[in-house]
Protein backbone atom coordinates (compact mmCIF):
# COMPACT_ATOMS: atom_id res chain seq x y z
CA UNK A 1 0.00 0.00 0.00
CA UNK A 2 1.62 2.93 -1.37
CA UNK A 3 1.21 5.75 1.46
CA UNK A 4 3.30 9.16 2.60
CA UNK A 5 6.73 8.62 3.93
CA UNK A 6 8.14 9.69 7.32
CA UNK A 7 6.44 13.39 8.35
CA UNK A 8 6.95 14.31 11.56
CA UNK A 9 10.06 12.89 13.76
CA UNK A 10 10.69 12.53 17.39
CA UNK A 11 12.78 15.84 18.60
CA UNK A 12 13.05 14.52 22.68
CA UNK A 13 11.84 11.89 24.99
CA UNK A 14 13.41 12.02 28.40
CA UNK A 15 11.53 10.41 31.41
CA UNK A 16 12.12 8.34 34.81
CA UNK A 17 10.88 5.00 36.33
CA UNK A 18 10.55 2.24 33.68
CA UNK A 19 13.06 2.10 31.22
CA UNK A 20 12.42 3.09 27.65
CA UNK A 21 13.11 0.83 24.94
CA UNK A 22 12.68 1.11 21.01
CA UNK A 23 12.28 -0.67 17.80
CA UNK A 24 11.32 0.29 14.08
CA UNK A 25 9.30 -1.52 11.78
CA UNK A 26 9.89 -1.61 7.80
CA UNK A 27 7.38 -3.29 6.51
CA UNK A 28 3.68 -2.41 7.20
CA UNK A 29 2.04 0.48 5.44
CA UNK A 30 4.97 0.79 2.65
CA UNK A 31 6.07 3.20 5.38
CA UNK A 32 9.40 3.61 8.01
CA UNK A 33 7.79 2.96 11.48
CA UNK A 34 9.37 3.68 15.00
CA UNK A 35 8.07 2.51 18.45
CA UNK A 36 9.07 3.64 21.88
CA UNK A 37 7.70 2.67 24.98
CA UNK A 38 8.40 2.54 28.77
CA UNK A 39 8.59 -0.92 30.29
CA UNK A 40 9.87 -2.85 33.16
CA UNK A 41 11.97 -5.22 30.91
CA UNK A 42 13.19 -5.81 27.22
CA UNK A 43 11.17 -9.30 27.53
CA UNK A 44 7.91 -7.39 28.38
CA UNK A 45 9.11 -4.91 25.27
CA UNK A 46 9.44 -7.63 22.91
CA UNK A 47 6.23 -9.18 23.47
CA UNK A 48 4.14 -6.14 23.01
CA UNK A 49 6.29 -4.88 19.78
CA UNK A 50 5.81 -8.21 18.30
CA UNK A 51 1.74 -8.18 18.98
CA UNK A 52 1.78 -4.92 17.68
CA UNK A 53 3.69 -5.43 14.64
CA UNK A 54 1.63 -8.53 14.65
CA UNK A 55 -1.48 -6.27 14.73
CA UNK A 56 -0.03 -3.99 12.11
CA UNK A 57 0.24 -6.63 9.61
CA UNK A 58 -2.82 -7.69 9.95
CA UNK A 59 -4.46 -4.46 8.52
CA UNK A 60 -1.91 -3.77 6.40
CA UNK A 61 -2.83 -6.78 4.30
CA UNK A 62 -6.62 -5.85 5.28
CA UNK A 63 -6.29 -2.31 3.74
CA UNK A 64 -4.46 -3.40 0.69
CA UNK A 65 -5.75 -2.20 -2.73
CA UNK A 66 -2.82 -3.84 -4.86
CA UNK A 67 -2.03 -7.73 -3.32
CA UNK A 68 -4.31 -10.70 -2.66
CA UNK A 69 -3.80 -12.94 0.60
CA UNK A 70 -4.48 -16.43 0.82
CA UNK A 71 -7.56 -16.74 3.53
CA UNK A 72 -8.28 -12.84 3.60
CA UNK A 73 -11.29 -10.69 1.99
CA UNK A 74 -9.12 -7.61 1.94
CA UNK A 75 -9.80 -4.14 -0.25
CA UNK A 76 -8.49 -5.70 -3.44
CA UNK A 77 -11.08 -8.22 -3.08
CA UNK A 78 -13.79 -5.60 -2.17
CA UNK A 79 -12.87 -3.60 -5.64
CA UNK A 80 -12.23 -6.51 -7.42
CA UNK A 81 -15.67 -7.67 -7.13
CA UNK A 82 -16.87 -4.05 -8.59
CA UNK A 83 -20.62 -4.40 -9.96
CA UNK A 84 -20.45 -8.36 -9.11
CA UNK A 85 -21.24 -9.11 -5.79
CA UNK A 86 -21.10 -8.15 -2.19
CA UNK A 87 -17.92 -9.29 -0.39
CA UNK A 88 -18.08 -9.85 3.25
CA UNK A 89 -14.95 -8.76 5.62
CA UNK A 90 -13.81 -8.21 8.84
CA UNK A 91 -15.08 -6.46 11.22
CA UNK A 92 -11.87 -3.45 10.90
CA UNK A 93 -12.11 -3.30 7.26
CA UNK A 94 -15.42 -2.60 7.05
CA UNK A 95 -15.73 0.00 9.75
CA UNK A 96 -12.53 1.74 7.72
CA UNK A 97 -14.63 1.88 4.97
CA UNK A 98 -17.60 3.18 7.21
CA UNK A 99 -15.46 6.02 8.26
CA UNK A 100 -14.56 6.74 4.41
CA UNK A 101 -18.13 7.25 3.86
CA UNK A 102 -18.56 9.29 7.03
CA UNK A 103 -15.72 11.67 6.24
CA UNK A 104 -16.89 12.34 2.55
CA UNK A 105 -20.14 14.10 4.16
CA UNK A 106 -18.16 15.42 6.88
CA UNK A 107 -15.53 17.45 4.15
CA UNK A 108 -17.66 18.02 1.71
CA UNK A 109 -16.56 15.42 -0.61
CA UNK A 110 -12.86 16.39 -0.57
CA UNK A 111 -11.76 12.79 1.14
CA UNK A 112 -13.34 10.05 -1.43
CA UNK A 113 -12.73 6.92 -0.88
CA UNK A 114 -14.35 6.28 -3.89
CA UNK A 115 -11.97 8.06 -5.80
CA UNK A 116 -9.47 4.99 -6.61
CA UNK A 117 -9.74 5.19 -10.42
CA UNK A 118 -8.52 8.72 -10.12
CA UNK A 119 -5.93 8.13 -8.05
CA UNK A 120 -4.84 5.20 -10.04
CA UNK A 121 -4.58 7.28 -13.40
CA UNK A 122 -2.34 9.42 -11.00
CA UNK A 123 -0.21 6.32 -9.44
CA UNK A 124 0.68 4.93 -12.61
CA UNK A 125 1.85 8.29 -14.36
CA UNK A 126 4.03 8.54 -11.02
CA UNK A 127 5.04 5.06 -11.48
CA UNK A 128 5.77 5.66 -14.93
CA UNK A 129 7.97 8.86 -14.20
CA UNK A 130 9.90 7.30 -11.29
CA UNK A 131 11.18 4.28 -13.07
CA UNK A 132 11.42 6.27 -16.33
CA UNK A 133 12.16 10.36 -15.77
CA UNK A 134 12.56 10.94 -19.30
CA UNK A 135 9.23 9.18 -20.28
CA UNK A 136 7.34 11.29 -17.75
CA UNK A 137 4.10 13.05 -18.85
CA UNK A 138 0.70 14.55 -16.93
CA UNK A 139 -2.19 12.80 -17.39
CA UNK A 140 -5.01 14.40 -19.80
CA UNK A 141 -8.08 16.47 -18.64
CA UNK A 142 -10.04 13.84 -20.62
CA UNK A 143 -8.54 11.04 -19.07
CA UNK A 144 -8.78 12.25 -15.91
CA UNK A 145 -12.60 13.53 -15.97
CA UNK A 146 -13.44 9.85 -17.60
CA UNK A 147 -12.11 8.19 -14.65
CA UNK A 148 -13.82 10.90 -12.26
CA UNK A 149 -17.03 9.72 -13.72
CA UNK A 150 -16.54 6.66 -11.66
CA UNK A 151 -16.03 8.56 -7.84
CA UNK A 152 -19.62 8.21 -6.54
CA UNK A 153 -19.45 7.68 -3.22
CA UNK A 154 -23.33 6.06 -3.44
CA UNK A 155 -21.93 3.46 -5.45
CA UNK A 156 -20.47 2.19 -2.11
CA UNK A 157 -23.18 -0.30 -0.29
CA UNK A 158 -23.35 -1.28 3.10
CA UNK A 159 -25.56 -4.06 4.93
CA UNK A 160 -24.21 -3.57 8.07
CA UNK A 161 -26.41 -7.12 8.85
CA UNK A 162 -23.72 -9.06 6.92
CA UNK A 163 -20.69 -6.91 7.13
CA UNK A 164 -20.04 -6.51 3.39
CA UNK A 165 -19.45 -4.09 1.05
CA UNK A 166 -20.74 -3.83 -3.14
CA UNK A 167 -19.72 -1.67 -5.14
CA UNK A 168 -22.22 -0.86 -7.36
CA UNK A 169 -20.23 0.37 -10.72
CA UNK A 170 -17.42 -2.09 -11.91
CA UNK A 171 -15.32 0.72 -12.48
CA UNK A 172 -15.38 2.55 -9.55
CA UNK A 173 -12.86 1.32 -6.67
CA UNK A 174 -11.74 1.80 -3.07
CA UNK A 175 -9.17 3.85 -2.19
CA UNK A 176 -8.64 4.31 1.44
CA UNK A 177 -5.28 6.38 0.88
CA UNK A 178 -6.58 9.28 3.26
CA UNK A 179 -7.98 7.43 6.39
CA UNK A 180 -5.76 3.87 6.52
CA UNK A 181 -2.96 4.87 8.46
CA UNK A 182 -5.47 6.73 10.67
CA UNK A 183 -7.51 4.02 11.73
CA UNK A 184 -4.71 1.94 11.89
CA UNK A 185 -3.04 3.95 14.35
CA UNK A 186 -5.83 4.18 16.33
CA UNK A 187 -6.36 0.66 16.73
CA UNK A 188 -2.49 0.50 17.97
CA UNK A 189 -3.14 2.64 20.82
CA UNK A 190 -6.29 0.29 21.50
CA UNK A 191 -3.88 -2.31 21.67
CA UNK A 192 -1.22 -0.87 23.86
CA UNK A 193 -4.02 0.21 26.02
CA UNK A 194 -5.13 -3.26 26.88
CA UNK A 195 -1.80 -4.15 27.13
CA UNK A 196 -1.49 -1.92 29.98
CA UNK A 197 1.11 0.15 28.57
CA UNK A 198 0.69 4.23 30.04
CA UNK A 199 3.82 5.62 28.48
CA UNK A 200 4.84 5.35 24.66
CA UNK A 201 5.14 6.94 21.22
CA UNK A 202 4.10 4.97 17.74
CA UNK A 203 4.91 6.66 14.59
CA UNK A 204 3.05 5.25 11.90
CA UNK A 205 5.25 7.04 8.68
CA UNK A 206 3.85 10.32 9.74
CA UNK A 207 1.02 9.19 11.52
CA UNK A 208 1.80 9.86 15.73
CA UNK A 209 0.06 8.47 18.41
CA UNK A 210 1.29 9.05 21.95
CA UNK A 211 0.22 7.40 25.68
CA UNK A 212 1.11 9.39 28.64
CA UNK A 213 0.99 8.79 32.63
CA UNK A 214 1.58 11.50 35.40
CA UNK A 215 5.23 10.36 35.83
CA UNK A 216 6.49 11.33 32.36
CA UNK A 217 6.83 14.58 30.91
CA UNK A 218 4.77 15.63 27.81
CA UNK A 219 6.44 13.97 24.56
CA UNK A 220 8.12 16.52 22.42
CA UNK A 221 8.14 16.47 18.32
CA UNK A 222 9.03 18.63 15.65
CA UNK A 223 6.73 18.98 12.35
CA UNK A 224 9.36 18.15 9.55
CA UNK A 225 10.06 20.90 6.89
CA UNK A 226 8.64 19.96 4.24
CA UNK A 227 11.80 18.90 2.02
CA UNK A 228 12.13 15.22 0.70
CA UNK A 229 15.19 14.20 3.28
CA UNK A 230 15.46 17.10 5.27
CA UNK A 231 16.34 16.43 8.75
CA UNK A 232 15.19 20.18 9.84
CA UNK A 233 12.24 21.39 11.48
CA UNK A 234 9.52 24.30 11.58
CA UNK A 235 7.74 24.09 14.58
CA UNK A 236 7.73 21.81 17.92
CA UNK A 237 4.30 20.15 19.48
CA UNK A 238 4.19 18.78 23.18
CA UNK A 239 1.51 15.69 22.77
CA UNK A 240 -0.16 14.40 25.83
CA UNK A 241 -2.32 11.09 25.12
CA UNK A 242 -2.68 13.24 21.70
CA UNK A 243 -2.17 12.13 17.78
CA UNK A 244 -0.27 14.36 15.27
CA UNK A 245 -0.68 13.73 11.97
CA UNK A 246 0.72 15.79 8.68
CA UNK A 247 -0.12 15.83 4.73
CA UNK A 248 2.71 17.33 2.33
CA UNK A 249 3.45 17.79 -0.75
CA UNK A 250 7.39 16.21 -0.97
CA UNK A 251 6.16 12.79 -0.64
CA UNK A 252 5.21 10.19 -3.28
CA UNK A 253 5.78 12.71 -6.00
CA UNK A 254 7.25 13.26 -9.20
CA UNK A 255 8.51 15.79 -11.40
CA UNK A 256 7.58 17.45 -14.95
CA UNK A 257 8.60 20.33 -16.48
CA UNK A 258 10.74 21.50 -13.03
CA UNK A 259 7.03 21.34 -11.21
CA UNK A 260 6.03 18.69 -8.17
CA UNK A 261 3.19 16.44 -9.06
CA UNK A 262 1.92 14.97 -5.87
CA UNK A 263 -0.42 12.41 -4.42
CA UNK A 264 -3.09 14.47 -2.72
CA UNK A 265 -5.41 15.57 -5.70
CA UNK A 266 -8.21 18.12 -5.24
CA UNK A 267 -11.63 16.41 -6.57
CA UNK A 268 -12.58 20.03 -8.20
CA UNK A 269 -9.49 20.03 -10.88
CA UNK A 270 -8.44 16.20 -10.48
CA UNK A 271 -4.98 18.10 -9.73
CA UNK A 272 -2.49 17.87 -7.18
CA UNK A 273 -3.64 20.26 -4.45
CA UNK A 274 -1.89 23.62 -4.44
CA UNK A 275 -2.70 25.93 -1.69
CA UNK A 276 0.02 24.03 0.55
CA UNK A 277 3.31 22.58 1.22
CA UNK A 278 1.80 20.79 4.49
CA UNK A 279 -0.70 20.84 7.15
CA UNK A 280 -0.24 18.48 10.79
CA UNK A 281 -3.15 18.47 13.06
CA UNK A 282 -3.05 17.89 16.72
CA UNK A 283 -6.37 15.49 17.92
CA UNK A 284 -7.60 13.06 20.04
CA UNK A 285 -7.91 10.32 17.22
CA UNK A 286 -5.17 9.54 14.39
CA UNK A 287 -8.39 8.92 12.03
CA UNK A 288 -9.83 12.17 12.42
CA UNK A 289 -6.46 13.54 12.32
CA UNK A 290 -5.63 11.67 8.73
CA UNK A 291 -8.90 12.98 7.49
CA UNK A 292 -8.78 16.43 8.50
CA UNK A 293 -4.67 16.96 7.68
CA UNK A 294 -5.76 15.78 3.73
CA UNK A 295 -8.59 18.39 4.11
CA UNK A 296 -7.04 21.39 5.32
CA UNK A 297 -4.20 20.53 3.09
CA UNK A 298 -6.31 20.72 -0.05
CA UNK A 299 -8.02 24.40 0.87
CA UNK A 300 -6.45 27.43 0.97
CA UNK A 301 -5.34 28.73 4.49
CA UNK A 302 -8.31 31.05 5.22
CA UNK A 303 -11.46 28.44 4.67
CA UNK A 304 -8.93 25.78 6.34
CA UNK A 305 -8.23 27.70 9.70
CA UNK A 306 -11.94 28.09 10.05
CA UNK A 307 -12.64 24.38 9.87
CA UNK A 308 -9.66 23.90 12.74
CA UNK A 309 -11.31 26.62 14.72
CA UNK A 310 -14.57 25.11 14.50
CA UNK A 311 -13.37 21.55 15.16
CA UNK A 312 -11.15 22.79 17.96
CA UNK A 313 -7.96 21.10 16.21
CA UNK A 314 -4.16 22.35 16.76
CA UNK A 315 -2.53 22.71 13.25
CA UNK A 316 0.08 24.17 11.74
CA UNK A 317 0.21 25.27 8.43
CA UNK A 318 3.60 25.55 6.05
CA UNK A 319 2.84 27.56 2.82
CA UNK A 320 3.94 27.83 -0.53
CA UNK A 321 6.39 30.51 0.46
CA UNK A 322 7.95 28.48 3.26
CA UNK A 323 5.49 31.14 5.72
CA UNK A 324 4.62 28.55 9.08
CA UNK A 325 1.09 29.59 10.88
CA UNK A 326 -0.05 27.65 14.00
CA UNK A 327 -2.55 27.84 16.02
CA UNK A 328 -1.33 25.89 18.82
CA UNK A 329 -1.93 26.47 22.94
CA UNK A 330 1.81 25.10 23.03
CA UNK A 331 4.95 24.70 21.06
CA UNK A 332 6.61 27.44 19.46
Amino acid sequence: MKRIMLIIFIILLTGCGKAEYNTQYLDVFDTYTTFQAYCSSQQEFDEISQGLHSEMTRLNKLFDIYNDYEGISNLKAINDNAGKKPVSVDKDLYELIKAGVNAYDETDGYINIAMGSVLKVWHNYREEALASPEKAAVPSYDELSEAARHTDIGSIILDDDTMSVYISDKYTSIDPGAIAKGYAADRAREYLENKGVTAALLNLGGNVICLNDDSKPLWKIGVQKPEEGSSEYVYKLDLNNKSAVSSGNYQRYYMYNGKVYHHIIDKNTLMPADNNKSVTIVSNSSLEGDIYSTYLFILPYSEGSKIAEEKGFEAVWVDNEDKVTANVAQGK
